[in-house]
């Protein structure tokens, strides 16, 4: 029985610690623009009174802090805001509230559905396009206020957005639909009679001789791309007529269907 109420008193003590350790303190909340600025990756650093940090918080987010002053500084690309003078209290929550700074993300989808998290860097519009920034597809990142140029590694050469600007308060949303293959029909032909049983087309990346796909003599030279520009390259193994040949200037859009004949006369 004496165990009993042990334990039962030792409750009541730590929950009455719990309470009051919870009235002891209040919240700091970072507000950056609402919606369109909550979830950003930089987080803003809080110092306290002797000058150590204190703790970090994102944009969006909370964090509980002893009552006293505090400087807030939120590191952004291409600057930093500070708010001096945050006062804490117990028991209640103090919001800072930024809105001068622009938000950017990029975001991609793949055949799934999914961001694949693809490498995104961001330049000056101005040569020699100086790195602003490195991030991947599917973050958020909060900026000075600029006009900037923006590149994503997504297939098959990257996709670019040129002149963007970034203004204070808003949020701006860099979207790449999803990328689909591209399909290539090759038709060879002499005298215009098909000739596929006797040839070999290679595909090549445009302007190069990087090849990306080949096809051996048969009924059909049919692929399946990524959107992009290409060279074909046809061998003849008919022994009659040009040995080989090249076509170039082939352009694939995503999602569709190009046919493209090929003569060897």
């Amino acid at each position: 029985m004496r165990q009993v109420q042990w334990l039962a008193a030792a409750m009541i003590v730590m929950l009455a610690a719990s309470f009051a350790s919870a009235a002891d303190t209040g919240n700091l909340k970072l507000d950056v623009m609402g919606e369109q600025g909550a979830g950003a990756k930089n987080p803003a650093h809080v110092i306290a009174a002797d000058g150590k940090e204190a703790g970090q918080v994102i944009p969006g987010g909370t964090i509980a802090l002893p009552p006293g002053e505090y400087k807030l500084v939120m590191p952004i690309i291409g600057g930093h805001i500070t708010k001096d003078n945050v006062t804490i209290e117990p028991g209640r929550t103090h919001t800072v509230l930024i809105t001068n700074v622009a938000a950017m993300e990029v975001s991609v989808k793949d055949r799934t559905g999914t961001d694949p998290g693809f490498g995104v860097t961001v330049t000056t519009t101005d040569l020699p396009h100086t790195k602003v920034a490195s991030m991947l597809s599917g973050d958020k990142y909060l900026f000075a206020p600029n006009m900037v140029d923006v590149h994503v590694d997504a297939p098959p050469q990257g996709y670019d957005w040129h002149a963007v600007k970034l203004e204070p308060g808003r949020r701006e949303h860099l979207s790449l639909d999803e990328v689909r293959p591209a399909e290539l029909v090759v038709q060879t032909v002499m005298s215009k009679i098909p000739l596929d049983g006797s040839t070999r087309v290679e595909i090549l990346r445009a302007g190069t001789q990087s090849k990306v796909m080949e096809s051996e003599p048969g009924s059909e030279h049919r692929f399946k791309l990524d959107p992009g520009d290409y060279d074909i390259y046809v061998e003849n193994k008919s022994g009659k007529g040009k040995p080989y040949t090249t076509s170039g200037g082939v352009h694939l859009d995503s999602g569709a269907k190009v046919e493209r004949t090929v003569p060897l006369d």
